[in-house]
């Protein structure tokens, strides 16, 4: 009986280790909010654009972000930060901080999102209609 629970304890403590060394680092990501919201009109290349994704060829979230506009008709620009220069300027000016970055209409997104691209993406038809 006492060997059993010595092993239950020693598995308890292993197994609370390993929580912890999984939730420590993520921690900081989920407290972060989904998006940021601020005048991004800067990077937007002209009035008709409304959706901008600063991404790679090689990333897989940028794969999916893609596959993501494609499937529901979304209507984006592509700026590869490999590729072009001033394209990874801008990103910098974003803080860098990895991709894909996505901005649609006043919101920035870090990542693959596709909840929170819907919300935004409703967000701007709304203030379309409004605005007609």
């Amino acid at each position: 009986m006492k060997i059993a629970k010595t092993i239950l304890t020693y598995a308890l403590i292993i197994a609370v280790g390993l929580l912890i060394g999984y939730v420590a680092p993520r921690l900081p990501m989920w407290l972060k909010p989904a998006y940021q919201e601020a005048d991004y009109s800067a990077h937007f290349q002209n009035n008709k654009t409304k959706v901008l994704m600063y991404g790679t060829a090689s990333c897989s979230f940028c794969k999916k972000t893609r596959a993501y506009f494609d499937e529901n008709k979304i209507e984006f620009v592509d700026l590869d930060v490999e590729k072009s220069p001033a394209a990874a300027a801008r990103h910098a000016e974003l803080g860098g901080e990895g991709v894909p970055v996505i901005i649609i209409g006043k919101r920035m997104i870090r990542g693959y999102q596709p909840e929170v691209f819907t919300e935004a993406l409703q967000v701007i038809a709304k203030t379309q209609t409004a605005a007609k």
